[in-house]
């Protein structure tokens, strides 16, 4: 009976986590379907001054985790009204690796951004879904950002 109650809970809880996103044609992806890699989601939105800066970083981790169970993905906060699927093709720049989708409601970003709504705002998820130590707001394109954000991933494909 606790079994039961506890596999609930969890199940609940791991649907409370699943979000779905539209990418730029029209189809959707849901968290749950990334579920096995490890997710990296910087919300952002087409208005925010340092989306190419940002777009170039989020290109590099790709590139570094290209072939290995890592989904790169910069999410725009803006509605169909503010940014079209056309815009969202290539948000800031040339796309290559990094999956683009729309979280037009803002649900997930408001779901995991914490305290603050920042922008941009980057969350990981582990192999199961659930966030990996806090949602990191801002982005200085002077940091060391991309090996940051690397020693994570590394230490979330360890384990």
């Amino acid at each position: 009976m606790m079994a039961a109650a506890i596999g609930a809970l969890l199940a609940m809880t791991a649907s409370a986590q699943d979000f779905t996103f539209l990418r730029p044609d029209g189809s959707a992806v849901t968290l749950s379907a990334m579920r096995g890699k490890v997710v990296v989601l910087a919300f952002s939105g087409v208005q925010d001054p340092q989306c190419r800066e940002e777009f170039k970083a989020l290109e590099a981790l790709a590139e570094r985790y290209q072939g290995k169970d890592v989904n790169i993905c910069w999410v725009s906060i803006n509605s169909a009204a503010e940014a079209s699927n056309q815009k969202l093709g290539s948000p800031c720049g040339p796309v290559n690796r990094v999956v683009v989708l729309r979280d037009g409601s803002q649900t997930a970003f408001k779901r995991f951004n914490g305290k603050s709504a920042v922008l941009p705002t980057l969350v990981l998820l582990n192999q199961l879904g659930e966030p990996f130590g806090q949602p990191r707001g801002g982005f200085n394109a002077n940091s060391d950002f991309v090996n940051d954000v690397s020693a994570m991933i590394d230490r979330l494909l360890k384990q």
